[in-house]
């Protein structure tokens, strides 16, 4: 008898995802680990303290937000994703300073211990505010720690870039080393990162080179 329960499973989550040539996936997380593990000693102990918060980081580069979603490109959320130990709330400003209102959208609400998954149709697009891509976008991605104790897990975003126009996308990226905070050029495919800094390796995602996820 066949096995259909993978198929069945994935269809109920979403089908895969195939671009289209004028798109490329996004990827912002951020991720909270429990250090001191003797097995791997280089982890350090990286937390939301209580009443805290922290800004996401762009999957690719190790970038923190908030980046600029450029004239001619669009971005909208598809997925979101998080595991968190204390209550924690996610909010996304877009166009917001000091001196602008901008938009300001709560991204979810999540309890201490809770593991959630959600596919997205159209969470949050650029497009709400500037359908054409006319103007640069500012995005940041808060990630707020109400809970009464230090915050571990991580939060993930999946996201499509779209080109609006027919610049084409960069092929390279700007990576920020986690160690010294130096910056430096590289390839968009490059995922395995010796600092010119420090000299000490990190590694980044590769998610703007990918056609397809999952199907």
């Amino acid at each position: 008898k066949p096995d259909f329960s993978r198929e069945v499973s994935s269809g109920r989550e979403r089908a895969g995802i195939a671009l289209k040539y004028n798109q490329q996936f996004r990827a912002f997380a951020g991720n909270w680990t429990i250090g001191g593990d003797l097995e791997y000693p280089l982890i350090e102990d990286y937390n939301i303290a209580a009443g805290g918060k922290r800004h996401l980081r762009d999957s690719d580069t190790d970038e923190l937000l908030p980046i600029i979603v450029p004239v001619g490109h669009t971005l909208t959320v598809i997925s979101i994703g998080y595991a968190v130990t204390q209550d924690m709330v996610l909010y996304a400003y877009i166009d917001s300073s000091p001196l602008f209102e901008g938009a300001c959208i709560n991204l979810g609400v999540a309890g201490g211990g809770m593991s959630v998954y959600e596919n997205k149709i159209r969470e949050l697009s650029t497009t709400w505010y500037d359908e054409t891509a006319t103007y640069p976008h500012t995005l940041d991605i808060i990630a707020y720690n109400r809970g009464g104790a230090a915050l571990y897990g991580g939060v993930a975003l999946l996201c499509i870039e779209e080109l609006v126009g027919t610049k084409p996308f960069p092929t390279t990226k700007n990576c920020v080393c986690p160690h010294c905070e130096h910056k430096q050029t590289e390839p968009v495919s490059a995922t395995r990162i010796t600092c010119k800094g420090c000299g000490k390796e990190y590694m980044v995602t590769n998610f703007a080179s990918l056609r397809q996820l999952g199907g």
